[in-house]
């Protein structure tokens, strides 16, 4: 991992359309980490198999019931 980057306000006032290009860059960056990631919960998920598992609509009056 790199080292921050550390700037004062000043050059950053400076440099509004880098912040908003590297914040944008960012939030890409996170959302495809993140489907990454819930993909291989769901790969992780499927190859443990469903033995013992329930459907949604079961899930649901479970809850329901509990309630």
């Amino acid at each position: 991992m790199s080292e921050p980057v550390n700037a004062s306000m000043a050059e950053v006032r400076k440099h509004p359309a880098d912040i908003n290009d590297d914040y944008r860059r960012l939030g890409e960056a996170a959302e495809r980490y993140e489907d990454e990631w819930l993909n291989h919960l769901a790969e992780q998920a499927e190859s443990e198999g469903t033995e013992g598992s329930v459907s949604m609509e079961e899930m649901a009056a479970l809850l329901r019931s509990a309630g």
